[in-house]
């Protein structure tokens, strides 16, 4: 069963909310070492992923149409998904945040 194009970004955000949520507590905290190694790896993978995208896009639609042509089937998107999947994140970890701290914090 595949989820609709609107719940897809809500799902993805609750739970990036959540995981940026632990790793931050465990590094702010330093409950343990896997928090702040498990924040820096998640800021860098993300960093990763956006420098290939844009390498790929600009040697794709400059070098070769065969790579082009296969990059334009690739998931790109829109900002109004992106929005979606933030606002989730931040609205997941509110929520978490209120109910651990018990509405204060």
């Amino acid at each position: 069963m595949r989820t609709s194009k609107h719940k897809k970004p809500i799902i993805m955000g609750g739970l990036m909310g959540l995981m940026m949520m632990w790793m931050l507590h465990s590094a702010l905290t330093g409950e343990g070492t896997i928090g702040t190694g498990a924040l820096i790896a998640f800021v860098v993978a993300h960093v990763v992923v956006a420098a290939i995208a844009i390498g790929m896009a600009v040697f794709a639609t400059r070098l070769s149409p065969r790579i082009k042509a296969r990059f334009e089937h690739l998931h790109r998107p829109s900002l109004r998904h992106v929005g979606v999947m933030l606002a989730a994140a931040l609205i997941v970890s509110g929520i978490v945040h209120l109910a651990v701290h018990k509405g204060i914090a």
